[in-house]
Formats: structure tokens, sequence, C-alpha cells
């Protein structure tokens, strides 16, 4: 089954060198910029990550695209925004639950509220379930 996944999978896909799990699967538009803000807060506000290695990652990344499908919400915004107010998550956070109900996705996310959530209507695991299972 294909995977969709979110930006705090795929930064701890990188950071524990992991990538060849995301090849050939799918994230949505906004992930881009969303990876790129968080290796931006790690090195520039938490200071958990110097300069050059957010840099590094940021490299990664953009070779990563590469590999990587792109969805996007248009044409299922109703859904998605009535996602959010019946789940109480945010719209971004409910975009994924249904570009991967629409798509037939397993959802991968480090987010354990988003997979509570998600179980209810998509797969959804976490980096270190999916590959504990491809083992």
């Amino acid at each position: 089954m294909p995977y969709l996944f979110d930006a705090s999978s795929i930064i701890l896909a990188m950071k524990l060198k992991k990538i060849g799990v995301l090849a050939g699967n799918y994230i949505q538009s906004l992930t881009i910029y969303e990876v790129l803000n968080a290796l931006w807060k790690e090195s520039n506000v938490l200071k958990k990550i110097g300069s050059r290695e957010a840099e590094d990652l940021v490299d990664v990344f953009a070779q990563l695209l590469r590999y990587l499908n792109t969805i996007d919400v248009r044409g299922v915004e109703g859904k998605v925004f009535r996602t959010a107010m019946e789940t109480g998550l945010t719209v971004y956070d409910a975009s994924y639950l249904v570009l991967a109900q629409r798509g037939g996705l397993t959802l991968v996310t480090e987010d354990a509220k988003l997979r509570k959530m998600a179980g209810e209507t998509v797969k959804a695991v976490s980096l270190v379930e999916l590959t504990q299972t491809q083992k």
C-alpha cells in the first residue's frame, strides 16, 4: 500500500537516514513548506541543530522531492474543512486525512493525535512502525 508522509515523518526519516522508505510515495504540496519551516525552526529558534546541518537536510530534502509524488487538496477543500470542524483537527492535519482517504494511502505521521484521529477513517502509522514492518 502506498504511503502519504507528513512533515514530521519526513524530517525523522532524514535524521535517521531512512529516506529509502520515502521513494515513490506521497506528500501534499504544503508539506514542502512545513519541512523547510521545521528545519528553520529547529536551527534558528530552538537551536536543536546547527545551521550547516539544517542546510544539509534541506539539500537532502530537495533531492528527495524528485522521488516523491505531490498531491494537493484542490477539489476536496470543502471535505477538508468539514473534517477539521468535525474532528477538531487543524485544516492542515485534516487535509492529510482526506487526501489519504481519497488516494487509498496509509498516513505516516509522528503526531499521535493525528494518528489516533486517522485510525477512524484511514490506516495511520509512525515511521518507526512502518520501518519495522518492512524488515
